[in-house]
Protein backbone atom coordinates (compact mmCIF):
# COMPACT_ATOMS: atom_id res chain seq x y z
CA UNK A 1 0.00 0.00 0.00
CA UNK A 2 2.85 2.13 0.64
CA UNK A 3 4.48 1.39 -2.61
CA UNK A 4 1.66 2.62 -4.24
CA UNK A 5 1.02 5.57 -2.62
CA UNK A 6 4.60 6.46 -3.49
CA UNK A 7 4.30 5.26 -7.08
CA UNK A 8 1.18 7.11 -7.42
CA UNK A 9 2.34 10.85 -7.24
CA UNK A 10 5.19 10.12 -9.72
CA UNK A 11 3.22 8.70 -11.98
CA UNK A 12 1.21 11.67 -11.73
CA UNK A 13 4.08 14.17 -12.52
CA UNK A 14 5.17 11.94 -15.75
CA UNK A 15 1.66 12.06 -16.85
CA UNK A 16 1.55 16.03 -16.31
CA UNK A 17 5.06 16.50 -18.14
CA UNK A 18 4.06 14.95 -20.99
CA UNK A 19 1.05 16.08 -21.50
CA UNK A 20 2.80 19.77 -22.59
CA UNK A 21 3.22 18.02 -25.92
CA UNK A 22 0.06 17.05 -27.10
CA UNK A 23 -0.89 20.16 -29.73
CA UNK A 24 2.58 19.78 -31.28
CA UNK A 25 2.50 19.74 -34.65
CA UNK A 26 5.03 18.55 -37.50
CA UNK A 27 6.56 21.22 -39.03
CA UNK A 28 5.43 19.45 -42.28
CA UNK A 29 2.09 20.31 -41.54
CA UNK A 30 2.55 23.88 -40.97
CA UNK A 31 3.06 27.01 -43.70
CA UNK A 32 5.64 29.50 -41.86
CA UNK A 33 5.04 32.79 -43.73
CA UNK A 34 7.84 35.11 -43.54
CA UNK A 35 6.25 38.49 -45.16
CA UNK A 36 2.76 39.68 -45.11
CA UNK A 37 1.23 42.19 -47.64
CA UNK A 38 -1.76 43.84 -46.64
CA UNK A 39 -3.50 46.18 -49.53
CA UNK A 40 -6.96 47.62 -50.33
CA UNK A 41 -9.78 45.20 -51.61
CA UNK A 42 -12.93 45.61 -53.23
CA UNK A 43 -15.52 47.47 -51.28
CA UNK A 44 -12.54 48.81 -49.01
CA UNK A 45 -12.02 45.16 -47.65
CA UNK A 46 -8.47 44.51 -46.26
CA UNK A 47 -6.61 42.18 -48.62
CA UNK A 48 -3.83 39.88 -47.48
CA UNK A 49 -1.29 38.20 -49.61
CA UNK A 50 1.19 35.64 -47.20
CA UNK A 51 4.53 35.02 -49.09
CA UNK A 52 5.64 31.58 -47.77
CA UNK A 53 9.30 30.25 -48.89
CA UNK A 54 9.51 26.35 -50.01
CA UNK A 55 12.44 23.94 -49.55
CA UNK A 56 13.35 24.48 -53.36
CA UNK A 57 14.07 27.94 -53.00
CA UNK A 58 10.85 29.44 -54.59
CA UNK A 59 7.73 31.10 -52.67
CA UNK A 60 3.97 29.97 -52.51
CA UNK A 61 1.42 32.67 -51.93
CA UNK A 62 -1.88 32.19 -49.71
CA UNK A 63 -4.33 35.24 -50.08
CA UNK A 64 -7.38 36.29 -48.01
CA UNK A 65 -9.78 39.49 -48.09
CA UNK A 66 -11.99 40.73 -45.37
CA UNK A 67 -13.57 43.44 -43.66
CA UNK A 68 -10.88 43.22 -41.06
CA UNK A 69 -7.53 41.89 -41.11
CA UNK A 70 -7.77 38.98 -38.44
CA UNK A 71 -10.99 37.59 -40.50
CA UNK A 72 -9.11 37.91 -44.03
CA UNK A 73 -6.45 35.81 -41.74
CA UNK A 74 -8.60 33.13 -40.65
CA UNK A 75 -9.94 32.64 -44.00
CA UNK A 76 -6.52 32.31 -45.41
CA UNK A 77 -6.24 29.12 -42.83
CA UNK A 78 -9.57 28.27 -43.35
CA UNK A 79 -8.36 27.17 -46.93
CA UNK A 80 -4.83 26.05 -46.46
CA UNK A 81 -4.56 22.54 -46.35
CA UNK A 82 -2.34 23.22 -43.68
CA UNK A 83 -1.46 25.32 -40.56
CA UNK A 84 -0.63 28.80 -40.91
CA UNK A 85 1.54 29.81 -38.81
CA UNK A 86 2.61 33.78 -38.38
CA UNK A 87 5.40 33.22 -35.82
CA UNK A 88 7.71 33.72 -38.39
CA UNK A 89 7.04 37.01 -40.30
CA UNK A 90 9.62 39.30 -40.44
CA UNK A 91 7.95 41.85 -43.23
CA UNK A 92 4.49 43.46 -43.14
CA UNK A 93 4.91 45.07 -47.10
CA UNK A 94 1.91 47.76 -46.93
CA UNK A 95 0.44 49.92 -49.91
CA UNK A 96 1.00 53.34 -50.09
CA UNK A 97 -2.80 53.90 -51.04
CA UNK A 98 -4.23 52.20 -47.46
CA UNK A 99 -0.69 54.06 -45.92
CA UNK A 100 -2.12 57.51 -46.95
CA UNK A 101 -5.49 56.27 -45.28
CA UNK A 102 -3.64 55.16 -42.14
CA UNK A 103 -1.96 52.14 -41.01
CA UNK A 104 -3.13 52.21 -37.41
CA UNK A 105 -5.36 49.06 -37.64
CA UNK A 106 -2.51 46.96 -38.79
CA UNK A 107 -0.12 48.08 -36.04
CA UNK A 108 -2.51 47.17 -33.45
CA UNK A 109 -3.41 43.96 -35.17
CA UNK A 110 -0.17 42.86 -35.19
CA UNK A 111 1.00 43.50 -32.03
CA UNK A 112 -2.07 42.27 -29.67
CA UNK A 113 -1.53 39.33 -31.97
CA UNK A 114 0.41 37.08 -29.68
CA UNK A 115 1.95 34.40 -32.79
CA UNK A 116 3.40 38.17 -34.60
CA UNK A 117 7.01 39.06 -33.64
CA UNK A 118 7.17 42.76 -32.72
CA UNK A 119 10.48 42.85 -34.03
CA UNK A 120 8.98 42.08 -37.63
CA UNK A 121 10.04 45.41 -40.38
CA UNK A 122 7.30 47.55 -41.84
CA UNK A 123 7.88 49.10 -45.22
CA UNK A 124 5.37 50.92 -48.37
CA UNK A 125 5.00 49.11 -52.07
CA UNK A 126 4.83 52.41 -53.92
CA UNK A 127 3.66 51.85 -57.65
CA UNK A 128 1.91 48.29 -58.94
CA UNK A 129 1.29 46.40 -55.21
CA UNK A 130 0.79 42.91 -56.67
CA UNK A 131 3.84 43.39 -59.14
CA UNK A 132 6.15 43.78 -56.40
CA UNK A 133 4.37 41.25 -54.05
CA UNK A 134 4.31 38.86 -56.69
CA UNK A 135 7.43 39.33 -57.99
CA UNK A 136 10.35 36.43 -57.90
CA UNK A 137 13.60 36.63 -58.96
CA UNK A 138 15.97 33.70 -60.48
CA UNK A 139 15.48 30.66 -57.21
CA UNK A 140 17.62 32.20 -54.15
CA UNK A 141 17.14 30.06 -50.85
CA UNK A 142 19.19 31.74 -49.33
CA UNK A 143 17.82 35.23 -49.74
CA UNK A 144 14.49 36.96 -48.28
CA UNK A 145 12.57 39.71 -48.70
CA UNK A 146 13.51 40.68 -44.83
CA UNK A 147 17.21 40.08 -45.28
CA UNK A 148 17.00 43.87 -47.53
CA UNK A 149 15.81 45.49 -44.38
CA UNK A 150 18.11 43.47 -42.00
CA UNK A 151 21.23 45.40 -40.23
CA UNK A 152 23.11 41.75 -40.34
CA UNK A 153 21.96 41.64 -44.47
CA UNK A 154 21.70 43.99 -46.66
CA UNK A 155 20.22 46.76 -44.64
CA UNK A 156 22.41 50.60 -45.85
CA UNK A 157 21.86 53.81 -44.02
CA UNK A 158 20.41 54.99 -47.30
CA UNK A 159 17.15 53.02 -46.19
CA UNK A 160 15.20 54.01 -43.37
CA UNK A 161 14.58 51.23 -41.01
CA UNK A 162 11.29 50.44 -38.89
CA UNK A 163 10.24 47.52 -36.65
CA UNK A 164 6.43 46.86 -35.62
CA UNK A 165 7.27 48.28 -32.16
CA UNK A 166 8.60 51.58 -33.45
CA UNK A 167 5.73 52.26 -35.57
CA UNK A 168 3.22 51.25 -32.68
CA UNK A 169 5.07 53.54 -30.19
CA UNK A 170 5.25 56.01 -32.52
CA UNK A 171 1.23 55.94 -33.62
CA UNK A 172 0.35 56.59 -30.23
CA UNK A 173 3.18 58.93 -29.24
CA UNK A 174 2.47 63.15 -28.64
CA UNK A 175 6.07 63.83 -29.71
CA UNK A 176 7.85 61.34 -32.31
CA UNK A 177 6.86 60.06 -35.69
CA UNK A 178 8.79 57.66 -37.97
CA UNK A 179 9.57 57.08 -41.40
CA UNK A 180 9.12 53.81 -43.37
CA UNK A 181 11.11 52.25 -46.24
CA UNK A 182 9.22 53.24 -49.64
CA UNK A 183 10.15 50.23 -52.11
CA UNK A 184 8.66 49.01 -55.64
CA UNK A 185 9.79 45.92 -57.37
CA UNK A 186 12.67 45.68 -59.09
CA UNK A 187 14.21 44.88 -62.22
CA UNK A 188 17.50 42.42 -61.15
CA UNK A 189 16.66 42.32 -57.33
CA UNK A 190 13.81 42.06 -55.27
CA UNK A 191 13.12 45.53 -54.41
CA UNK A 192 14.28 49.19 -55.51
CA UNK A 193 13.81 51.66 -52.90
CA UNK A 194 12.38 54.89 -54.22
CA UNK A 195 13.62 56.38 -50.16
CA UNK A 196 11.42 57.10 -47.19
CA UNK A 197 7.74 57.62 -46.49
CA UNK A 198 7.28 60.18 -44.18
CA UNK A 199 4.80 59.40 -41.16
CA UNK A 200 2.77 61.77 -39.28
CA UNK A 201 1.07 59.78 -36.49
CA UNK A 202 -0.60 56.76 -38.68
CA UNK A 203 -0.95 58.22 -42.46
CA UNK A 204 1.55 58.77 -45.04
CA UNK A 205 2.19 62.41 -46.06
CA UNK A 206 5.56 62.48 -48.15
CA UNK A 207 8.22 61.34 -48.64
CA UNK A 208 12.26 61.34 -48.32
CA UNK A 209 14.70 60.81 -51.26
CA UNK A 210 17.75 58.15 -50.54
CA UNK A 211 19.72 60.72 -49.56
CA UNK A 212 17.55 62.67 -47.14
CA UNK A 213 17.12 59.28 -45.47
CA UNK A 214 20.55 59.20 -44.67
CA UNK A 215 20.36 62.21 -43.00
CA UNK A 216 17.50 60.99 -41.16
CA UNK A 217 19.76 58.22 -39.85
CA UNK A 218 22.31 60.17 -39.09
CA UNK A 219 19.84 62.25 -36.61
CA UNK A 220 18.73 58.65 -35.49
CA UNK A 221 22.57 57.50 -34.71
CA UNK A 222 22.06 54.56 -37.64
CA UNK A 223 24.84 55.23 -39.47
CA UNK A 224 26.51 52.43 -39.97
CA UNK A 225 29.27 53.61 -42.70
CA UNK A 226 27.11 55.54 -45.13
CA UNK A 227 28.64 56.58 -48.15
CA UNK A 228 28.35 60.45 -49.41
CA UNK A 229 29.48 61.46 -52.67
CA UNK A 230 30.28 65.56 -52.68
CA UNK A 231 31.53 65.38 -56.31
CA UNK A 232 32.31 63.37 -59.47
CA UNK A 233 35.61 62.70 -57.99
CA UNK A 234 35.19 62.65 -53.95
CA UNK A 235 32.93 60.67 -51.46
CA UNK A 236 33.56 59.79 -47.65
CA UNK A 237 32.64 57.24 -45.78
CA UNK A 238 30.82 57.94 -42.48
CA UNK A 239 32.45 55.76 -39.31
CA UNK A 240 30.93 57.34 -36.95
CA UNK A 241 27.88 59.58 -35.87
CA UNK A 242 26.74 61.06 -32.57
CA UNK A 243 24.05 63.81 -31.98
CA UNK A 244 23.63 66.26 -29.22
CA UNK A 245 20.50 68.43 -28.63
CA UNK A 246 19.85 71.35 -26.31
CA UNK A 247 16.58 72.37 -25.97
CA UNK A 248 15.12 75.71 -24.76
CA UNK A 249 11.34 77.09 -24.50
CA UNK A 250 11.82 81.18 -25.08
CA UNK A 251 9.27 83.57 -25.50
CA UNK A 252 8.95 83.05 -29.12
CA UNK A 253 8.35 79.56 -28.44
CA UNK A 254 10.65 76.40 -28.97
CA UNK A 255 14.23 76.44 -29.66
CA UNK A 256 16.72 73.16 -30.40
CA UNK A 257 20.14 73.55 -31.18
CA UNK A 258 21.49 70.21 -33.25
CA UNK A 259 25.42 69.72 -32.71
CA UNK A 260 26.25 66.66 -34.70
CA UNK A 261 29.47 65.22 -35.10
CA UNK A 262 31.45 63.23 -38.05
CA UNK A 263 34.38 61.01 -37.89
CA UNK A 264 34.98 60.17 -41.53
CA UNK A 265 37.38 58.57 -44.18
CA UNK A 266 37.92 59.54 -47.69
CA UNK A 267 37.27 56.98 -49.84
CA UNK A 268 38.03 58.70 -53.19
CA UNK A 269 39.84 62.03 -53.67
CA UNK A 270 41.24 62.42 -57.57
CA UNK A 271 41.73 66.20 -57.36
CA UNK A 272 43.97 65.73 -54.06
CA UNK A 273 41.62 67.72 -51.94
CA UNK A 274 43.35 68.51 -48.20
CA UNK A 275 41.69 67.04 -45.35
CA UNK A 276 40.34 70.97 -44.12
CA UNK A 277 38.93 71.24 -47.86
CA UNK A 278 36.94 68.34 -47.62
CA UNK A 279 36.13 68.29 -44.18
CA UNK A 280 34.49 71.74 -44.61
CA UNK A 281 32.61 70.85 -47.76
CA UNK A 282 30.64 67.90 -46.56
CA UNK A 283 29.83 70.32 -43.25
CA UNK A 284 28.55 73.21 -46.10
CA UNK A 285 26.72 70.00 -47.67
CA UNK A 286 25.27 67.99 -44.67
CA UNK A 287 24.22 71.37 -42.93
CA UNK A 288 22.41 72.36 -46.43
CA UNK A 289 20.35 69.07 -46.42
CA UNK A 290 19.53 68.82 -42.61
CA UNK A 291 18.31 72.00 -42.70
CA UNK A 292 16.40 71.19 -46.06
CA UNK A 293 14.58 68.39 -44.52
CA UNK A 294 13.99 69.86 -41.04
CA UNK A 295 11.97 72.82 -42.69
CA UNK A 296 9.85 69.88 -45.00
CA UNK A 297 9.01 68.46 -41.46
CA UNK A 298 7.98 70.80 -39.65
CA UNK A 299 5.62 72.16 -42.59
CA UNK A 300 4.38 68.46 -42.94
CA UNK A 301 3.86 68.42 -39.32
CA UNK A 302 5.37 65.25 -38.95
CA UNK A 303 8.56 64.72 -36.47
CA UNK A 304 10.52 61.92 -37.81
CA UNK A 305 13.87 63.25 -36.39
CA UNK A 306 11.97 63.38 -32.60
CA UNK A 307 13.08 66.79 -32.01
CA UNK A 308 9.77 66.92 -29.52
CA UNK A 309 11.66 64.04 -27.52
CA UNK A 310 14.21 67.03 -26.24
CA UNK A 311 11.79 69.18 -25.06
CA UNK A 312 9.77 66.89 -22.88
CA UNK A 313 11.00 67.27 -19.29
CA UNK A 314 9.96 70.96 -20.26
CA UNK A 315 6.16 70.85 -21.74
CA UNK A 316 3.67 70.79 -19.82
CA UNK A 317 0.79 68.27 -20.27
CA UNK A 318 -1.04 70.63 -22.60
CA UNK A 319 2.10 71.86 -24.51
CA UNK A 320 3.06 67.83 -25.10
CA UNK A 321 -0.66 67.31 -26.37
CA UNK A 322 -0.20 70.19 -29.15
CA UNK A 323 3.52 69.49 -29.35
CA UNK A 324 3.02 68.35 -33.36
CA UNK A 325 0.08 70.63 -34.56
CA UNK A 326 1.22 73.67 -32.71
CA UNK A 327 4.08 74.19 -31.28
CA UNK A 328 6.83 71.80 -34.03
CA UNK A 329 5.92 73.49 -36.81
CA UNK A 330 7.19 76.87 -34.83
CA UNK A 331 9.97 75.27 -33.43
CA UNK A 332 13.48 77.39 -34.35
CA UNK A 333 15.86 74.56 -35.15
CA UNK A 334 19.42 75.32 -35.77
CA UNK A 335 22.18 72.59 -36.85
CA UNK A 336 25.84 72.48 -37.19
CA UNK A 337 28.31 69.49 -38.34
CA UNK A 338 31.59 69.49 -37.50
CA UNK A 339 33.98 66.67 -39.26
CA UNK A 340 36.80 64.71 -37.94
CA UNK A 341 39.03 63.19 -40.95
CA UNK A 342 40.51 60.25 -40.21
CA UNK A 343 42.30 57.86 -42.88
CA UNK A 344 41.85 54.43 -43.01
CA UNK A 345 44.75 52.88 -40.93
CA UNK A 346 44.91 55.61 -37.87
CA UNK A 347 41.11 54.75 -37.29
CA UNK A 348 41.91 51.00 -37.21
CA UNK A 349 44.62 51.64 -34.99
CA UNK A 350 42.17 53.55 -32.82
CA UNK A 351 39.91 51.18 -32.73
CA UNK A 352 42.44 48.14 -31.80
Amino acid sequence: MKRALICFPVLFIFVAILSGCWDVKDINKRYLPVVMGISKGQNDNYRIILQVPDIKGGTQFLEGESKSISKAVEIIRTKAEKEVDLMHVRLFLISQELAQQGIKNIVDFAMRSNDISIKSMVAIVSGDFEKTLFHEIKRTPEVSSYDYFSEEAGWTPDVSINRLWEAYRSVYSYTEDFAVPLVQAGERTLFEFQGSAIMSRDRMVGTLSANETLINNIFQERYMDGTIELSSDASILIKKATIRNKARWRSSGPNLQSRIHLVISILENKNEKTNAEIALEIKGLLEKRAHVISDKLRSLKADILGNGQAFRPIMNDQQLKNWKETWFPQLNHQITVTVNVRDNQDYKEEMK
